[in-house]
């Protein structure tokens, strides 16, 4: 897989609903341009996934930084936000 920094990624309540957001950027350092790269973000309350969401970020050149933003429609940030123990964000794929 090229070499991708996935950082500043952070998960929160919508400012318009009551919607988890998640935010991050992603820089290429593959030394290719790419067309999409999909970074996959999994929310746990403690050892158990609540969310497995894909955000696809278009147009990523070599050596450039782009931000992330995905709203997760299935749940309410009142209902599990305050639960949420960790995440894991990777690159999954990239063409």
């Amino acid at each position: 897989m090229p070499r991708f920094d996935v950082s500043h990624v952070s998960y929160g309540k919508s400012e318009q609903n009551n919607q988890i957001v998640i935010r991050g950027e992603i820089t290429n350092l593959s030394g290719r341009n790419y067309t999409a790269v999909a970074v996959r973000v999994v929310l746990f309350i403690k050892n158990f996934p609540i969310a497995n969401i894909v955000i696809v970020v278009n147009g990523l050149p070599n050596d450039s930084t782009r931000t992330f933003e995905k709203y997760v429609e299935e749940l309410e940030y009142e209902k599990v936000g305050k639960d949420i123990t960790r995440f894991e964000a990777y690159v999954e794929s990239a063409y």
